[in-house]
């Protein structure tokens, strides 16, 4: 059966190096799953920083957006899958659907992105040996955001989180390079 991870954590806590260790760590064919748009100069330098950071072992797939499209060509090119980001995938999820003016718009939008999150984690379990690892940034931990797109962005990203940290077999939370195993901390309130 495959195994379905959660890396998560604060912005540069280490998070995506972790979640590359952990799909390295074993031998297999190692995929990459890249959800990230280089739309300015700063975020070309990035891409082009992970790229060097992870070498030519890794198949590179650029997915920005509808995941489920090509989800099952990602699974048969290798044993071992990093999807890195969930959040950057919701940013590309509100970019594509414009002005969300009203909460019939968002709500919408949100049902429309965990259909494909649930699609893909569906997808997942029918493969055998398989290992994915999906990234994502943990928010809320700050203060409300004061305009209403940064909170419908929060909102969108957190029940993308539950709903992968939910199916996963572990959730490690990376904070200053220190990444522990949440869900096996999980209190069991109907225990």
């Amino acid at each position: 059966m495959s195994k379905i991870i959660l890396c998560t954590g604060g912005a540069r806590s280490g998070k995506s190096e972790f979640a590359e260790r952990l799909i390295t760590a074993k031998k297999g064919n190692y995929v990459y799953v890249a959800t990230g748009q280089a739309f300015d100069d700063e975020m070309r330098d990035r891409i082009a920083r992970h790229r060097k950071r992870r070498g030519t072992q890794w198949k590179t797939f650029e997915v920005p957006t509808d995941l489920p499209a090509v989800w099952s060509k990602i699974l048969h090119s290798g044993e071992r899958i990093l999807v890195d980001c969930l959040t950057m995938y919701c940013t590309n999820a509100m970019l594509a659907a414009g002005d969300l003016e009203t909460q019939e718009d968002y709500n919408r939008l949100e049902a429309q992105v965990l259909q494909d999150i649930k699609q893909v984690l569906t997808a997942t379990r029918t493969v055998n040996d398989c290992t994915v690892v999906f990234v994502t940034n943990e928010l809320g931990l700050g203060v409300v955001p004061e305009n209403r797109l940064a909170r419908l962005f929060r909102d969108l990203a957190g029940k993308v989180n539950q709903t992968v940290a939910e199916e996963a077999d572990h959730v490690y939370m990376t904070l200053s390079g220190i990444s522990i195993d949440i869900k096996a901390l999980e209190v069991d309130v109907n225990g």
